[in-house]
């Protein structure tokens, strides 16, 4: 877990080295619960860091095999919005913790939910339906 946290943000990132928001989902679930999830690589290849194109990803169907939860648990995804758009992702850990990396230049960390810069822009905590 630990290796989860300072990776720096890179989009289409899929390694320690580099990692983008869904980069560390993808990370933390192969790596820390040993379940194997899509990289949405092949969704993402042709999008820009531009929040409204990578929204049109995660309302495009890709989360076919998640279902939205109302009480989240350790590993559960958190969607939230970044201005309008419903673009970003993360981890949450526990006690209202999550692990998420936003933005070039930014690196991963963990963050309270309910802190300044969080606690307004939750739009959902998603499980893996293999995972319920």
């Amino acid at each position: 877990m630990d290796r989860l946290v300072g990776v720096p943000y890179v989009a289409h990132g899929r390694s320690y080295e580099a990692a983008d928001c869904w980069g560390l989902v993808w990370l933390y679930y192969r790596d820390v619960l040993q379940v194997a999830i899509p990289d949405y690589l092949d969704a993402m290849s042709d999008v820009t860091f531009v929040r409204s194109e990578i929204s049109k990803v995660v309302k495009g169907g890709r989360l076919a095999d998640w279902e939205s939860v109302s009480e989240p648990k350790t590993g559960d995804v958190v969607l939230m919005r970044v201005g309008r758009s419903e673009s970003h992702v993360g981890i949450y850990l526990d006690a209202g913790r999550v692990l998420h990396s936003e933005a070039p230049g930014d690196i991963s960390k963990i963050e309270r939910l309910d802190g300044v810069r969080l606690r307004n822009r939750v739009c959902g905590f998603f499980r893996l339906k293999s995972r319920t």
